[in-house]
């Protein structure tokens, strides 16, 4: 289920070792039916015309990561590589994740063509990934995260936590937007709409569609750099730190601290006991 299409002999890091977990309640199963088939639709054109200031982004979370050759490396909600195939010509093991199959396909072609064998490309939402606690060095995500529910952000930042070993990263990239509370957030949506607004009946349309997406959060559920920072130091990460890219994008890091082998040893039966 978990096995790579392309997968050759040489030994991954969690290589016979990834688990599917269960999503645990019909809307996650909804939410991620739905993130399937959008990006399915969409992952053509993404992959040749990624949208403006997505390069931006990019160069941010791969500076962040500051990865290292042999490196363990997770990136939940791959798309088509934008950010695992850099970090594998890095030298990096990477394990790319992706809810839509359409998107997997094109990034094991691209890997294929590029002659990548340390890149294992994984079909699955990222909310149901399980990994071996403290087996991977780092884990990053690039605009994807805003898609999933709330409580399965959490959660993942949770799970990340485990799966990193001491020491290890987080490199959280994503539309980070909290509904107006802060001067950050009213300067973006005044950008927004102003921008929208200036295209006649076509951008009126869209406010209207993104005022309802937004208010109800559907489809997009984007939170906020504080909110963000307040959920890694509430999973144990130390030197958390929130910085904006460009408009609406935030960049959120936070590594896991080195830990007394008792503390490490609580966090694993935690983590298989499945309380993550």
């Amino acid at each position: 289920m978990a096995d790579d299409k392309e997968a050759d002999n040489t030994e991954r890091p969690w290589q016979g070792r990834l688990v599917a977990a269960g999503l645990g309640t019909g809307l996650a199963e909804l939410s991620a039916g739905w993130q399937r088939r959008v990006w399915s639709r969409r992952a053509a054109n993404w992959h040749r015309h990624p949208p403006t200031g997505l390069a931006g982004v990019t160069s941010a979370v791969i500076g962040a990561a500051a990865v290292r050759p042999g490196e363990a490396v997770v990136d939940l909600g791959c798309g088509t590589g934008q950010v695992s195939i850099p970090l594998a010509l890095r030298g990096a093991e990477v394990l790319a994740v992706d809810v839509s199959p359409a998107m997997t396909d094109l990034l094991r072609a691209e890997a294929r063509s590029r002659g990548l064998t340390s890149l294992t490309v994984v079909t699955l939402p990222a909310e149901r990934l399980v990994l071996p606690p403290a087996s991977v060095d780092l884990v990053v995500t690039s605009y994807a995260l805003h898609h999933v529910r709330d409580a399965d952000k959490a959660r993942l930042v949770r799970a990340a936590y485990c799966w990193l070993r001491p020491g290890g990263r987080l490199v959280i990239a994503d539309m980070m937007l909290g509904r107006g509370g802060s001067a950050r957030d009213r300067e973006i949506i005044r950008a927004k709409l102003g921008a929208l607004a200036r295209k006649g009946p076509g951008g009126w349309w869209r406010i209207a569609k993104n005022v309802v997406r937004y208010l109800l959060r559907i489809q997009e559920r984007p939170i906020s750099m504080a909110a963000w920072s307040g959920l890694l130091e509430t999973a144990g990460f130390t030197t958390v730190a929130a910085s904006s890219i460009v408009a609406e994008a935030g960049l959120v890091t936070g590594r896991r601290p080195a830990a007394p082998a008792d503390a490490v040893a609580a966090r694993t039966r935690e983590a298989a006991a499945g309380h993550v």
